[in-house]
This record gives structure tokens, C-alpha cells and sequence, in this order.
């Protein structure tokens, strides 16, 4: 592919810098410039970190022919063009994400400015980028001066309404003296558990549930903070608020099943550590650390858990204790604790952060002092209450995804998670509060002891996610396909939290490994998920068992007897591929390559003849309807893909020999496949839906069979109405073999279904979100809102994984080959549908994909991200039907024309905004 590159910038040596219309072009502009895919990231602790840019650039077929950058140890030497860290100098290349840095190690505490210049397709030189920075970590453990400490809260506080037991927060407090004029001030934190960073009595950071869930036994996270701009000449306060979190509170369902633990999993006292670094104008540094100078006490928040909620008593507030000036005699001295098994490092993700705040909808009154506000839509997060009345008013609230017949919020679904937040009035005015320990699921919230009657701003809803939803668009002819595209969106920022969660309202909230996989290429239309899915990699890595299955779901603090399931612990595979196939990342590659051998080791012992059986706890096709694929053949299907996958990725690596074996295994699980799954006839010997989408997308079937199992595959849709009787491994794969196979008519048939089992059932039926089931409600039946409520999440991203064909067919946006340097265009054009439009923000660039109907002419817009080649498919075989513009491809040199066949006419183009029209 690179070759393409190489002939495409000689040939506008040759024939000059103009674009189609002779007009001279402005050098190529730069933009998004990332380290580890993040923004000016704060403290990282990768030692040769790697940078990326996105290009711009008027006029069509711009490349990059070559780049320069520098780093530099001070603004100012930067500013003078010098790199004293690295100075890469001119490289030949159109490589413009995955550099690795290359220049003299780097140092702890440090920070680097950077910036980076290009040279286009005919030599012209860009400006300098503008700057940008980011600073490292502590590198070594004695970089770390501070204690883990916390507060001693005692042990017997449980609640005797809920039998749980909800320890209050703990408070710390540091007060110090700064005389000198500081030029650099950065805090370093952590803790087991969850934490706040407070100073000066303002909260540090606009970061959620730091430092983020691990298994504190292998690894921890901290952050990094500039605190520069908050330090004061005089007295300073530091202060944290730490509470159980993931590592002593509730998690998932054990409390449910009754573990031999219900809490508790990683330790039982949370604690703090941390330190700031104070670089003084005279040269001078000074690090003021975590140890028994600090001051510990209880406070305002009695209860904080998780799934449970959050309990504030505003009378109990020691007013102050975060600002200097503050007596803090009634204190005690601070409880050393011990050191974790794991390892300090820096989170390599995104933290949780408030994405969006929501005005309620309305209010409604089920009965006499309950109010229930709408928030609108089904979202992840917290309620902010505002309230005034008499001092000792206890303000409940509760969360609810629907609501009863009656007008109430059900709560059955949420299982044996409290999901209760209460607020005591102080009695002083108007009162805001927000827990800061807790999320919910929900669209609803309950309000009961409300002081007077409530009006629409005494709660506002405040949206927590890991991600930000501006990666693509979509758009259509269908409204009820324009809302699924929102209801998917809304499903992805709820459960990408730290972790991909199942749900986030019930008590489970686990990173399951099955929804993960399947929805792994969605994620990627809807945001740009590389750090996140880099963090929770490193969590899937950490979970492998020792035998070398990765289990269930990651993090992985207990387990059941079962810990292992097919198609779920093959997320080890699928998920890596993902981040090569679409962010070009070949490191994570490198770092997850041993534990995905083990694996493979781990199927090929559980094999016989090359076939793997269900085994473990097979969860199979979570969910289908009125057909059962058995649990062998999801095994052994999913063997076969992994395998495949693997070669790939062996192959990128230059493991040649692992390639070369890896392909051989393919073809032999795939020999063994179609003697027991595959009949004469192109049938499955399980007939199902799963089973023809499985073996048709996992490229399982003989060639000379492979469209005869396509078409039964159509017909058994076409004779169930065009409805699914597929759970969540089969759905998405249905849909991709289908547009795989030239289906698309019934593809788009199945896509605007509004009958039961469908995605248009639970818009029909009012859904702002996506279900765990294909019937979870009813608006027409409000008996149905208790529907198998101990099962049934009303936002479960699994059935959401459609958002890959909508990307990749509907609007037909793919890469040919890793990172989207070459684009596939091949929208599956349909009259069904009268227009398709969609944009996908690739690590390369945006790049955006329209097709529309006027009479009988067909419209397809395209835009090509600089320093790109596409491949675009016109459903045409006359070239003389297709003009862009108003010209004739043969009079356009910018366009090629590299095939033209009885289906399509394929036509390569570089960058730029492109408009076909087609008779048809």
C-alpha cells in the first residue's frame, strides 16, 4: 500500500502542486496532535511514547511526503527551533500516528513541549505546528516520598434496615507554608479506593472515580495534576476525601449469589497516598508527602458505595477543613497502612469524566409527596439536588430506568443494588449537593421528603463516562433508524465507564468479555475508544487464568465455578485485532501477544481433531429467540476465527513462523468445521440463524458452498418475517454476512423491522436506549414493565453492535487495510432506504460517506481525509453512467478506474470532497 503512496507523490513532482482546476495549493495545515492517543497528556509513565496528527489540506490527492519533530525541555527552546530531546529531523514518510519517540530517555516529573512540521506530495514545506506537551510521570519508586494513610472508621456500622454495611468517607488534611515564589507545582495521587483531591477548597481536576478499577493486587493507577495556578504564597491546604470504591465496596452480583465474600474482594480500609512537587524560582524544590503530619477525621458523607448510593448529612460538614485558616485540633493523626501488591503506574485511559448535564424533562406526582423527574433519556451517572428548608430534612432519591403502570420507578431490575442517594439539610438557604462516590443507571428519578413541592430545576441530571460520543454521525430516510444510531450512542456512553460494563444501573456493572467483543468495532464508529480499550487490555491481561483462559469478565475480583466461556474469553483476540485493524496499534499487539498464545495453547489441549467443544459455563447465544445454537458450535467457530485473527496479527508483528503456523491452523480447524458442521447442501447441520452467520462472517465455509449457505441464511430471515431469532453473538454477524453476501435488501428489511424481535420493537416502544432483551417493555402492556425484571437491563450495549454494518455497509465506511490510510467507500445502496449519509472521525482523519435517490440518478458525496487513498464502489458496470461533478470520469486524471464489472465500477481516489451522480 505504501508503494501507492510513493508512485502518487512522484507523479505531482513531475506535473506540479495544482489541484484538479490548475489552482495552486497552501502547504498542508496540522491538527489533533496526540501522545498516546491523549491531548497534552498529564503525567504518562511510557518510556518512548509515540505521537500522532491529523492533516488538512484544500484541493484533492494531498499526501504527506515527509515530517520533522522536535521536542525540547523548555517552551522557549522550542520556540527557537531547538529539540534538545529529540530532534527526529526530515523523515521521508506518510506515517502520521504511531511514531515512536526516539530521542534521549526521558525523565521523571518532567515536562516536553513538541511540535511537528510536514512537507506535502510536491515538497512545500508547512509551518511548525503549534505547540503542544505533555509530562512524565514518576518513573522510578524512589520518586514516591509518601505513606498510604487513611482514617480509622472502626467496623461496626452496619445498616440494620438493609443488613449492609456503608462505612462513612474518610477526610485528610495537610496544611503547609509556601514563602518563595513557586514557578512549577504538580500533585501525584492515588489511592485504594476512590479518591478526591481537594486544595484551597476547590476539588482538583474535573476527574470521577479516580484513580480508576484495577486488580490492585498486580497493578494501581495514580494521576497527575498542575497545580501550579492554585498554590498561594502563605498557607496552603491539601485534603482528600477517599471512600470504598471497587476495592472494599460492593461488586456485581456477589451479594446476590452470596459469595463467600459479598465486599471487600481487594482489601478492607481504604487509603490515600500521595505527593506535591514544589519547584521554587531560586532553583529550589520542595515535596510535601503523605505521612502522619496529616490530620484524618469523618464528615458529611456517612455512606458511599458504588451500586448502594450515597448518604450526606450537610449538618455533620467541618466547614473549612479544605481552606487554610481551619482548626483541625479535633483531628486525629493519620493510620498508616501498607504498601499494595501492585505496581504504582500511570492510568493509561480515560478517566470518568461529566460529559453532559441534563434539564429534566417534567414532573410527575404517582402519589402524595413522591415526584418523579424524566430526565429524558436512559443515561449513566448522578443526580444534583437543590434544595432549602429546615436543617434535619431527609431528601431521598431513588432511580428507575421506566416506570410502573402506576406511575412509580421499577426498581426490581436493580436487583439487590440500593441505588438510593439521601440528602440531610443543613438549613442554610438554598442548598446544591452531588455524591461523589456513586452512579446509577436511570431515566427517572424518584424524590421523596422534597421540603415543598419541587419545580424542574431541583434536580439536574449529570452524565459520567469514560468517552466522548464525536466520532461519527449518521443520518437517514428512516426515523426510527435515526433514533437506534442516538439510542446506541447513549447505551456506549453509559456503560464505557473506566471499564465496558454490561449495564450500569444493577448490581453487576462487570466488564463481561462476550458484549465487549461483539461490540468491540461499533465502539470505534461512535468514539475514538484507543485509550480506553489500551486500559482495558491491560485489565483482560492481568484477569487471564493461569491455564490460559481469560475469563468471564475483567477486572476479575471473584468468580463463580464457572470461569470461562466461549466467545466471551475470546475477547483476548477479537479485541487486540480492533485496536490494529482501526487505530494501526501495533504495541498492544506486542504486549497482550504472549497471554493471546496462551490462549491458544489453552484451545488447542481442550480440542479434539481440531474442533474446541462449548465447555465452561457457555453462555452461547445470550438471549436468542426460538432458536438454540449449541454451545460447541459457538465454541468451535469462534476457535476458527481466532486462529485466522491470530496469523494477522503474527504477521504485523513479523512473527512469521507464528503467521505461517496460525494459517495452518486455520485451515485445519476449518477442514475438521465443515466435516461436522457443514452439510452437502451449503445447510448447517444446526440450521439456525447464528450458525449460518457465524460460519459465513468467520470465513468457516468451502468456497463452492459458502453462497449456498448465504441464501439459506436469507431465506430463513425472509420466512420468520424478516425478524431475528438471534442473541447477542449472532445478531451483528447476521447483518455483516448478510451485506458480505450481497444481501443487503434483506439486511435493510431487518434494519427498519418494527416487530418483535427487532431494534425498530423498542424504539416503537419508546426506548432511548438499548435493552438487554428484544422485549423488555411494552408501552402498549405496562404489566411488561415488570418483565423477568431480575434480568433486564433497559441499557445493554450487546444488540447495539449493529452500529458496525450501519458504518461499514449502510453508509460504507471501512479500511482495506489498518488505520484507514486506505479507505474502503461501498455503501450498500438500497431503494428501501431513499438517503444514507454518515462521517467517521478515523485516526487519520474524517472521512464522510452520502447516497441519496433523485428519480432515477443516484448521488453519492464523498470526502477523503488528506494523505489517503480510497477505494470507491459504484453499483454501476457502465463508466459512461458516472460523472462526478458535471465531467465524465475519463476526463477527470485525479480519478482512476480500476475495475468495472457487472456489479460495480471501482475507482480509486485520494483526498478530497467527491460527488458521483449515476443513471441508473
Amino acid at each position: 500500500m505504501k508503494n501507492k503512496f510513493i508512485i502518487h507523490i512522484l507523479l505531482i513532482f513531475i506535473f506540479g502542486k495544482v489541484d484538479s482546476q490548475n489552482v495552486e495549493l497552501l502547504p498542508l495545515s496540522i491538527h489533533e496532535k496526540r501522545v498516546e492517543y491523549l491531548e497534552n497528556p498529564q503525567g504518562i509513565d511510557v518510556e518512548k511514547p509515540r505521537f500522532s496528527w491529523v492533516l488538512t489540506g484544500e484541493g484533492r490527492n494531498r499526501v504527506q511526503s515527509a515530517y520533522q519533530i522536535l521536542v525540547s525541555t523548555s517552551k522557549k527552546n522550542l520556540g527557537e527551533n531547538n529539540g534538545d530531546k529529540w530532534d527526529s529531523g526530515k523523515v521521508v514518510s506518510n506515517n502520521t500516528n504511531q511514531i515512536e519517540y526516539n530521542g534521549e530517555d526521558l525523565q521523571s516529573g518532567t515536562t516536553y513541549y513538541w511540535k511537528v512540521k510536514v512537507w506535502d506530495e510536491s515538497g512545500t514545506e508547512s509551518d511548525w505546528s503549534e505547540s503542544a506537551h505533555w509530562s512524565m510521570g514518576l518513573l522510578k519508586f524512589s520518586n514516591w516520598k509518601g505513606l498510604f494513610i487513611s482514617h480509622d472508621v472502626g467496623y461496626d456500622k452496619t445498616d440494620k434496615y438493609d443488613n449492609l454495611y456503608l462505612p462513612p468517607a474518610r477526610y485528610l488534611r495537610k496544611s503547609f507554608i509556601t514563602s518563595k515564589k513557586i514557578t512549577k507545582a504538580t500533585a501525584y495521587t492515588t489511592a485504594l479506593g476512590l479518591y478526591e483531591l481537594r486544595l484551597n477548597g476547590n476539588k482538583v481536576g474535573d476527574d470521577y472515580f479516580s484513580p480508576g478499577w484495577t486488580d490492585y493486587n498486580k497493578r494501581l493507577y495514580y494521576q497527575s495534576y498542575d497545580i501550579t495556578e492554585n498554590i498561594r504564597q502563605g498557607e496552603n491546604v491539601i485534603g482528600a476525601i477517599i471512600a470504598d470504591g471497587w476495592y472494599a465496596g460492593y461488586i456485581g452480583y456477589g451479594l446476590l449469589v452470596r459469595l463467600d465474600k459479598v465486599r471487600e474482594y481487594y482489601g478492607v480500609n481504604p487509603a490515600f497516598m500521595g505527593q506535591i512537587h514544589l519547584e521554587y524560582e531560586d532553583g529550589t524544590t520542595e515535596v510535601i508527602a503523605t505521612d502522619t503530619s496529616w490530620k484524618s477525621s469523618e464528615g458529611a458523607t456517612r455512606e458511599a458505595d458504588i451500586l448502594m448510593g450515597e448518604t450526606y448529612d450537610a449538618r455533620m460538614e467541618n466547614s473549612g477543613w479544605d481552606v487554610p485558616g481551619y482548626n483541625d485540633n479535633a483531628w486525629k493523626t493519620s493510620k498508616i497502612y501498607t504498601y499494595p501488591n501492585g505496581k504504582l503506574e500511570v492510568h493509561p485511559g480515560n478517566l470518568v469524566k461529566n460529559t453532559e448535564r441534563i434539564r429534566p424533562l417534567r414532573i410527575t406526582e404517582p402519589k402524595p409527596g413522591t415526584y418523579v423527574f424524566d430526565m429524558g433519556k436512559n443515561i449513566a451517572g448522578i443526580a444534583e439536588l437543590k434544595v432549602k428548608g429546615p436543617a434535619g430534612t431527609s431528601v431521598q432519591l431513588r432511580f428507575g430506568e421506566i416506570l410502573k403502570a402506576d406511575g412509580n420507578i421499577q426498581t426490581e431490575n436493580l436487583r439487590l443494588a440500593r441505588a438510593t442517594d439521601t440528602y440531610i439539610l443543613k438549613g442554610e438557604g438554598i442548598e446544591v449537593w452531588q455524591p461523589k462516590f456513586t452512579y446509577h443507571g436511570f431515566q427517572f428519578v424518584e424524590v421523596t421528603g422534597f421540603p415543598g413541592t419541587p419545580t424542574l430545576d431541583a434536580v439536574t441530571g449529570l452524565v459520567l463516562s469514560s468517552i466522548e460520543l464525536d466520532a461519527s454521525t449518521f443520518s437517514s430516510s428512516n426515523s426510527m433508524n435515526n433514533k437506534l444510531y442516538e439510542n446506541i450512542k447513549t447505551t456506549q456512553s453509559a456503560n464505557f465507564f473506566d471499564i465496558p460494563t454490561d449495564c450500569p444501573q444493577r448490581d453487576e456493572r462487570l466488564g463481561w468479555l462476550g458484549d465487549a467483543q461483539t461490540y468491540m468495532r461499533s465502539a470505534t464508529y461512535n468514539a475514538d475508544v484507543s485509550s480506553f480499550m489500551t486500559k482495558f487490555l491491560v485489565d483482560l491481561d492481568d484477569a487471564q487464568r493461569w491455564y490460559g483462559a481469560y475469563p468471564n469478565f475483567a477486572p476479575f475480583p471473584y468468580s463463580r465455578p464457572d470461569q470461562y466461556s466461549p466467545a466471551w474469553m475470546d475477547a483476548g483476540i477479537i479485541i487486540p485485532y480492533n485496536m490494529y485493524k482501526v487505530y494501526n496499534d501495533t504495541r498492544i499487539l506486542e504486549y497482550m501477544y504472549e497471554g493471546m498464545e496462551k490462549f491458544m495453547q489453552f484451545q488447542a489441549d481442550a480440542s479434539t481433531d481440531y474442533i474446541r467443544p462449548g465447555g465452561g459455563n457457555n453462555w452461547g447465544d445470550w438471549l436468542s429467540v426460538n432458536e438454540k445454537t449449541s454451545n460447541d458450535f459457538v465454541g468451535a467457530s469462534y476457535y476458527g476465527y481466532d486462529a485466522k485473527l491470530m496469523a494477522e496479527m503474527a504477521e504485523a508483528l513479523g512473527k512469521t513462523e507464528g503467521a505461517a503456523r496460525y494459517r495452518a491452523l486455520f485451515e485445519n480447524i476449518k477442514k475438521a468445521y465443515v466435516q461436522k458442521y457443514i452439510l452437502d447442501t451449503g445447510y448447517t447441520t444446526e440450521d439456525t440463524q447464528t450458525t449460518y452467520a457465524l460460519a459465513l462472517y468467520f470465513d468457516l465455509y468451502p468456497e463452492n458452498l459458502a453462497q449456498n449457505g448465504a441464501a439459506r441464511l436469507a431465506e430463513k430471515i425472509e420466512n420468520n418475517g424478516y425478524k431475528f431469532s438471534t442473541g447477542f453473538l449472532g445478531t451483528k454477524h447476521v447483518m455483516l454476512a448478510l451485506s458480505k453476501y450481497g444481501y443487503h435488501d434483506i439486511a435493510y428489511k431487518i434494519f427498519q423491522q418494527t416487530e418483535y424481535p427487532s431494534w425498530g420493537y423498542s424504539v416503537e416502544n419508546g426506548s432511548t436506549s438499548i435493552w438487554e432483551r428484544w422485549n423488555s417493555y411494552t408501552k402498549d402492556d405496562a404489566e411488561n414493565s415488570d418483565l423477568n425484571a431480575k434480568m433486564n437491563s433497559f441499557s445493554h450495549y450487546a444488540f447495539g453492535s449493529v452500529a458496525e454494518w450501519m458504518f461499514q455497509h449502510a453508509v460504507g465506511i471501512d479500511t482495506e487495510d489498518t488505520g484507514y490510510r486506505n479507505i474502503v467507500i461501498k455503501p450498500a445502496i438500497n431503494k428501501d432506504m431513499g438517503f444514507m449519509k454518515g462521517s467517521y472521525k478515523s485516526i487519520n482523519g474524517t472521512i464522510s460517506s452520502a447516497w441519496n435517490w433523485k428519480g432515477n440518478k443516484l448521488i453519492m458525496n464523498v470526502e477523503i481525509p488528506v494523505n489517503t487513498l480510497a477505494k470507491v464502489h459504484i453499483p454501476t458496470e457502465n463508466v459512461s453512467d458516472i460523472k462526478e461533478g458535471n465531467q465524465k470520469l475519463s476526463k477527470i486524471s485525479a480519478i482512476k478506474i480500476l475495475e468495472s464489472n457487472e456489479k460495480e465500477t471501482v475507482l480509486e481516489i485520494g483526498s478530497g470532497t467527491y460527488s458521483f451522480t449515476v443513471k441508473m
